[in-house]
């Protein structure tokens, strides 16, 4: 966990979990947490299952993502910089299979987003996302979910074909609307979401959603410590059976940093006077110097 004071300001605290869930031997997953001249980026990326490249292309859109934001100078717009580094992405992923030497390689990837912002109105989110790794945001003990899956379960949602309860179990779960490296162009949701204090925004892929209800989402991510709702958020995941890849980015906005006051130097006037105190001292030694010695 990292915490990055900025005085004047509220303080932001991070922390991140990337486990490979208790079947698969490797990871599908990436995330990433850096701090770049746009403001601090949060990641989280997961390989689309049933395409064969999909370690790889997670690695390569979080890759793909960081390069392009971290060029950019700090007043360049959020919101055109996800965009571009979302285009430059979905090239990447459409593009290594051809490059590759390994026949039938397909690359695709879910990715959400974050850049967290500070200015004089105080903190902000500007959170993108493409396909079904999902953002929340615990604002006074809640949790709000401000990404709406690019699924075919979210569709049925959506019309009212299906109820959540249902939408739980149902066997499209992991059909995706939308993903990079499906196709030439694919459109990244972005909005932006002022912050205030005790707020706090989780980024996560469907290893966590999937098998930890919202319910107790919410009441381990509103946890006082951040490390521990992170570490309690995948305990339970790999409780619930864990049978996938399990990531998680958190951010927390805190009060500001506490100055501490500096001390307050003595007057001048009683600086003067402790001078002219201190040279009359002075000048009666001498005298008596004088006077005792001076014969």
């Amino acid at each position: 966990m990292s915490d990055i004071p900025v005085f004047g300001h509220p303080a932001l605290l991070f922390t991140e979990k990337c486990d490979p869930g208790t079947l698969r031997q490797e990871n599908q997953d990436s995330v990433l947490h850096v701090r770049i001249a746009l403001g601090d980026l949060l990641i989280v990326a997961d390989g689309i299952a049933g395409y064969t490249g999909r370690v790889t292309a997670s690695r390569l859109v979080v890759e793909q993502f960081y390069e392009h934001l971290a060029a950019l100078p700090r007043e360049y717009p959020a919101s055109e910089a996800l965009r571009e580094a979302a285009a430059l992405a979905n090239a990447k992923l459409l593009a290594t299979p051809r490059e590759s030497e390994i026949p039938n390689v397909r690359m695709g990837s879910t990715v959400v987003v974050a850049l967290l912002q500070q200015d004089a109105n105080g903190p902000c989110a500007w959170v993108g996302h493409i396909g079904d790794s999902r953002a929340y945001l615990v604002r006074v003990g809640r949790l709000h979910r401000i990404t709406s899956d690019h699924s075919a379960v979210q569709s049925l949602l959506d019309r009212n074909l299906i109820s959540p309860e249902e939408a739980r179990r149902h066997p499209d779960i992991p059909v995706l609307t939308r993903s990079l490296g499906r196709q030439a162009k694919v459109e990244i949701e972005i909005e932006q979401h002022p912050l205030g204090i005790g707020d706090t925004l989780l980024l996560c892929s469907d290893g966590l959603w999937g098998y930890v209800p919202e319910h107790q989402i919410e009441e381990m991510a509103a946890s006082p410590t951040l490390e521990n709702a992170a570490n309690d958020l995948l305990n339970r995941a790999l409780e619930a059976g864990g049978h996938d890849n399990i990531s998680i980015e958190m951010a927390r906005v805190i009060s500001p940093p506490a100055v501490t006051p500096r001390r307050n130097s003595l007057p001048v006037a009683f600086k003067w006077i402790l001078a002219i105190f201190l040279l009359a001292i002075v000048g009666l030694c001498v005298l008596a110097y004088f006077a005792f010695w001076g014969n």
